[in-house]
Protein backbone atom coordinates (compact mmCIF):
# COMPACT_ATOMS: atom_id res chain seq x y z
CA UNK A 1 0.00 0.00 0.00
CA UNK A 2 3.00 2.34 0.43
CA UNK A 3 4.01 1.89 -2.59
CA UNK A 4 0.65 2.45 -4.50
CA UNK A 5 0.66 6.03 -2.08
CA UNK A 6 3.73 6.87 -3.22
CA UNK A 7 3.25 6.91 -6.90
CA UNK A 8 -0.17 8.50 -6.99
CA UNK A 9 2.03 11.10 -4.78
CA UNK A 10 4.12 11.64 -7.50
CA UNK A 11 1.25 11.63 -9.86
CA UNK A 12 -1.07 14.20 -8.13
CA UNK A 13 0.98 16.10 -6.25
CA UNK A 14 0.91 20.01 -7.45
CA UNK A 15 4.12 20.58 -8.18
CA UNK A 16 3.57 17.84 -10.51
CA UNK A 17 -0.03 19.55 -12.00
CA UNK A 18 0.86 23.00 -12.39
CA UNK A 19 -1.55 23.60 -14.94
CA UNK A 20 -4.08 22.02 -12.65
CA UNK A 21 -3.21 23.37 -8.48
CA UNK A 22 -6.96 23.15 -7.46
CA UNK A 23 -7.73 19.52 -9.52
CA UNK A 24 -4.74 18.37 -8.16
CA UNK A 25 -5.45 19.52 -4.52
CA UNK A 26 -8.79 17.74 -4.43
CA UNK A 27 -7.17 14.67 -5.99
CA UNK A 28 -4.62 15.15 -3.09
CA UNK A 29 -7.03 15.60 -0.49
CA UNK A 30 -8.94 12.44 -1.26
CA UNK A 31 -5.53 9.97 -1.64
CA UNK A 32 -4.43 11.16 1.77
CA UNK A 33 -7.52 10.36 3.89
CA UNK A 34 -8.07 7.42 1.86
CA UNK A 35 -4.95 6.44 2.81
CA UNK A 36 -5.00 7.66 6.43
CA UNK A 37 -8.28 5.82 7.41
CA UNK A 38 -7.32 2.58 5.82
CA UNK A 39 -3.83 2.88 7.73
CA UNK A 40 -5.87 3.81 11.20
CA UNK A 41 -8.21 0.83 10.39
CA UNK A 42 -5.57 -1.58 10.27
CA UNK A 43 -2.95 -0.34 12.99
CA UNK A 44 -5.84 0.26 15.37
CA UNK A 45 -6.80 -2.50 17.83
CA UNK A 46 -10.65 -3.40 17.05
CA UNK A 47 -12.07 -1.60 20.13
CA UNK A 48 -10.65 1.55 19.03
CA UNK A 49 -11.26 1.12 14.97
CA UNK A 50 -14.99 0.21 16.52
CA UNK A 51 -14.64 3.73 18.77
CA UNK A 52 -13.57 5.59 14.83
CA UNK A 53 -16.63 3.81 13.30
CA UNK A 54 -19.13 4.81 15.76
CA UNK A 55 -17.77 8.23 15.76
CA UNK A 56 -18.64 8.36 11.49
CA UNK A 57 -21.95 7.00 12.61
CA UNK A 58 -22.90 9.76 14.84
CA UNK A 59 -22.08 12.09 11.92
CA UNK A 60 -24.23 10.46 9.75
CA UNK A 61 -26.93 10.79 12.47
CA UNK A 62 -26.61 14.64 12.81
CA UNK A 63 -26.59 14.62 8.68
CA UNK A 64 -30.02 12.68 8.97
CA UNK A 65 -31.34 14.75 11.42
CA UNK A 66 -30.96 17.92 9.47
CA UNK A 67 -32.67 15.66 6.41
CA UNK A 68 -35.30 14.94 8.45
CA UNK A 69 -36.64 18.53 8.70
CA UNK A 70 -36.35 19.37 5.41
CA UNK A 71 -38.39 16.61 4.14
CA UNK A 72 -41.97 16.22 3.88
CA UNK A 73 -43.88 12.73 4.35
CA UNK A 74 -44.93 11.24 1.68
CA UNK A 75 -48.90 11.65 0.86
CA UNK A 76 -50.79 8.27 1.37
CA UNK A 77 -51.41 7.98 -2.10
CA UNK A 78 -47.62 8.47 -2.88
CA UNK A 79 -46.67 6.10 -0.03
CA UNK A 80 -48.84 3.65 -2.05
CA UNK A 81 -47.21 3.91 -5.46
CA UNK A 82 -43.64 3.96 -3.39
CA UNK A 83 -44.65 0.67 -1.60
CA UNK A 84 -45.30 -1.33 -4.43
CA UNK A 85 -42.48 -0.24 -6.09
CA UNK A 86 -39.79 -0.73 -3.65
CA UNK A 87 -40.94 -4.03 -2.34
CA UNK A 88 -40.80 -5.32 -6.09
CA UNK A 89 -36.70 -4.31 -6.04
CA UNK A 90 -36.25 -5.77 -2.35
CA UNK A 91 -38.46 -8.87 -3.69
CA UNK A 92 -35.52 -8.97 -6.35
CA UNK A 93 -32.53 -8.52 -3.93
CA UNK A 94 -33.77 -10.64 -1.60
CA UNK A 95 -33.91 -13.53 -3.96
CA UNK A 96 -30.76 -12.13 -4.94
CA UNK A 97 -28.90 -12.78 -1.44
CA UNK A 98 -30.78 -15.82 -0.75
CA UNK A 99 -28.89 -17.84 -3.29
CA UNK A 100 -25.62 -15.94 -2.93
CA UNK A 101 -26.15 -14.31 -6.61
CA UNK A 102 -23.34 -11.73 -5.35
CA UNK A 103 -20.64 -14.33 -5.94
CA UNK A 104 -20.63 -14.49 -9.40
CA UNK A 105 -19.42 -18.04 -9.99
CA UNK A 106 -22.94 -18.91 -8.34
CA UNK A 107 -24.84 -17.17 -10.88
CA UNK A 108 -24.27 -20.00 -13.77
CA UNK A 109 -25.07 -23.09 -11.68
CA UNK A 110 -28.20 -25.22 -11.91
CA UNK A 111 -31.11 -23.48 -10.30
CA UNK A 112 -29.06 -20.06 -9.05
CA UNK A 113 -28.93 -19.57 -12.94
CA UNK A 114 -32.83 -19.10 -12.88
CA UNK A 115 -33.15 -17.31 -9.42
CA UNK A 116 -30.20 -14.70 -10.67
CA UNK A 117 -32.72 -13.91 -13.75
CA UNK A 118 -35.64 -13.84 -11.64
CA UNK A 119 -34.07 -11.53 -9.03
CA UNK A 120 -32.57 -9.34 -12.06
CA UNK A 121 -36.07 -8.83 -13.36
CA UNK A 122 -37.92 -7.68 -10.26
CA UNK A 123 -34.72 -5.16 -9.77
CA UNK A 124 -34.85 -4.09 -12.98
CA UNK A 125 -38.86 -3.90 -13.22
CA UNK A 126 -38.59 -2.12 -9.32
CA UNK A 127 -35.89 0.55 -10.31
CA UNK A 128 -38.40 1.39 -13.34
CA UNK A 129 -41.18 2.16 -11.29
CA UNK A 130 -39.47 4.25 -9.05
CA UNK A 131 -37.55 6.00 -11.75
CA UNK A 132 -41.25 6.99 -13.15
CA UNK A 133 -42.25 7.88 -9.50
CA UNK A 134 -39.05 10.27 -9.92
CA UNK A 135 -39.92 11.66 -12.80
CA UNK A 136 -43.45 12.70 -12.11
CA UNK A 137 -43.39 13.79 -8.58
CA UNK A 138 -39.73 14.60 -7.87
CA UNK A 139 -39.88 14.08 -4.31
CA UNK A 140 -36.69 14.08 -2.04
CA UNK A 141 -37.46 10.72 -0.82
CA UNK A 142 -37.92 9.30 -4.73
CA UNK A 143 -34.74 10.71 -5.88
CA UNK A 144 -33.02 8.87 -2.70
CA UNK A 145 -34.40 5.73 -3.46
CA UNK A 146 -33.95 5.61 -6.99
CA UNK A 147 -30.58 6.63 -7.05
CA UNK A 148 -29.86 3.70 -4.74
CA UNK A 149 -31.91 1.18 -6.45
CA UNK A 150 -30.23 2.73 -9.99
CA UNK A 151 -26.68 2.22 -8.83
CA UNK A 152 -27.36 -1.53 -7.26
CA UNK A 153 -28.96 -2.62 -10.34
CA UNK A 154 -25.64 -1.34 -12.25
CA UNK A 155 -23.31 -3.43 -10.11
CA UNK A 156 -25.61 -6.45 -10.58
CA UNK A 157 -25.30 -6.19 -14.02
CA UNK A 158 -21.71 -5.96 -13.93
CA UNK A 159 -20.24 -9.37 -15.17
CA UNK A 160 -17.38 -10.97 -13.17
CA UNK A 161 -13.86 -8.50 -13.66
CA UNK A 162 -11.68 -10.15 -15.58
CA UNK A 163 -8.30 -7.78 -15.47
CA UNK A 164 -5.82 -8.31 -17.99
CA UNK A 165 -2.71 -7.44 -15.52
CA UNK A 166 -3.72 -8.91 -12.43
CA UNK A 167 -0.31 -9.71 -10.57
CA UNK A 168 0.49 -6.03 -9.72
CA UNK A 169 -2.60 -5.26 -8.71
CA UNK A 170 -3.46 -8.34 -6.86
CA UNK A 171 -3.98 -6.82 -3.27
CA UNK A 172 -5.45 -3.85 -3.76
CA UNK A 173 -7.98 -5.88 -6.26
CA UNK A 174 -8.66 -8.39 -2.88
CA UNK A 175 -9.33 -5.73 -0.69
CA UNK A 176 -11.56 -4.05 -2.92
CA UNK A 177 -13.45 -7.34 -3.42
CA UNK A 178 -13.27 -7.91 0.64
CA UNK A 179 -15.11 -4.19 0.73
CA UNK A 180 -17.51 -5.17 -1.31
CA UNK A 181 -18.76 -8.74 0.32
CA UNK A 182 -18.82 -6.56 3.58
CA UNK A 183 -21.42 -3.70 1.64
CA UNK A 184 -23.16 -6.27 0.90
CA UNK A 185 -23.48 -7.44 4.58
CA UNK A 186 -24.24 -4.18 5.49
CA UNK A 187 -27.12 -4.49 2.85
CA UNK A 188 -28.56 -7.92 4.23
CA UNK A 189 -28.20 -6.83 8.08
CA UNK A 190 -30.38 -3.37 6.85
CA UNK A 191 -33.06 -5.24 4.80
CA UNK A 192 -33.04 -8.52 5.60
CA UNK A 193 -31.12 -9.52 8.89
CA UNK A 194 -32.46 -12.96 8.60
CA UNK A 195 -29.51 -13.57 6.14
CA UNK A 196 -26.96 -12.68 9.04
CA UNK A 197 -26.23 -15.08 12.16
CA UNK A 198 -27.36 -13.92 15.08
CA UNK A 199 -23.95 -13.70 16.95
CA UNK A 200 -22.59 -11.15 13.69
CA UNK A 201 -25.03 -8.96 13.36
CA UNK A 202 -24.27 -5.12 14.05
CA UNK A 203 -20.69 -5.77 12.63
CA UNK A 204 -21.60 -5.30 9.43
CA UNK A 205 -22.50 -1.85 9.80
CA UNK A 206 -18.83 -0.57 11.36
CA UNK A 207 -17.57 -2.01 8.40
CA UNK A 208 -19.17 0.33 6.28
CA UNK A 209 -16.50 3.10 7.05
CA UNK A 210 -13.60 1.22 5.83
CA UNK A 211 -15.45 0.24 2.69
CA UNK A 212 -15.74 3.61 1.94
CA UNK A 213 -11.95 4.21 2.84
CA UNK A 214 -11.27 1.44 0.40
CA UNK A 215 -13.35 2.43 -2.77
CA UNK A 216 -11.79 6.07 -2.50
CA UNK A 217 -8.44 4.76 -2.46
CA UNK A 218 -8.95 1.99 -5.45
CA UNK A 219 -10.78 5.26 -7.66
CA UNK A 220 -7.75 7.37 -6.78
CA UNK A 221 -5.14 4.62 -7.83
CA UNK A 222 -7.26 3.46 -10.94
CA UNK A 223 -8.00 6.85 -12.75
CA UNK A 224 -9.21 4.85 -15.98
CA UNK A 225 -10.70 2.07 -17.10
CA UNK A 226 -12.96 -0.91 -15.63
CA UNK A 227 -10.98 -0.43 -11.81
CA UNK A 228 -11.76 3.27 -12.05
CA UNK A 229 -15.43 2.28 -13.28
CA UNK A 230 -15.91 -0.17 -10.19
CA UNK A 231 -14.37 2.49 -7.88
CA UNK A 232 -16.78 4.89 -8.84
CA UNK A 233 -19.91 2.58 -8.95
CA UNK A 234 -18.94 1.45 -5.07
CA UNK A 235 -18.03 4.98 -3.70
CA UNK A 236 -21.36 6.17 -4.92
CA UNK A 237 -23.21 3.64 -3.67
CA UNK A 238 -21.96 3.95 -0.54
CA UNK A 239 -23.21 7.57 -0.50
CA UNK A 240 -26.75 6.31 -2.04
CA UNK A 241 -27.01 3.93 1.22
CA UNK A 242 -25.90 6.65 3.65
CA UNK A 243 -28.46 8.00 2.45
CA UNK A 244 -30.95 5.91 2.39
CA UNK A 245 -30.04 4.39 5.98
CA UNK A 246 -30.72 8.00 6.28
CA UNK A 247 -34.95 7.90 5.33
CA UNK A 248 -34.81 4.63 7.09
CA UNK A 249 -33.40 5.98 10.95
CA UNK A 250 -35.65 8.88 10.43
CA UNK A 251 -38.79 6.75 9.45
CA UNK A 252 -39.24 8.84 5.83
CA UNK A 253 -38.66 5.45 4.61
CA UNK A 254 -42.06 3.03 4.84
CA UNK A 255 -42.29 0.27 6.45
Amino acid sequence: MNSLFRELVKKYHPDKVRDYPDWANERMSEINDAYETILEWLENPPAESEKIAENHWEDHKTDARSFHTEVAPLSAELEIQFQLAFDKFLNGLEIYYQYGLENHEYRQEGIRRFRFREASRLIMEGRNKLELLLKNYQHPIFRIVARFVRLTAADIGIAKPNFYKKEPFHKIDMRLNSARRDFDDAIKEIFFPEFIPNHLRGRAKIKLYTCFATFVLYMSIFIRGERHKIGVLMTARYDALMDLIGLKDWGLLPD
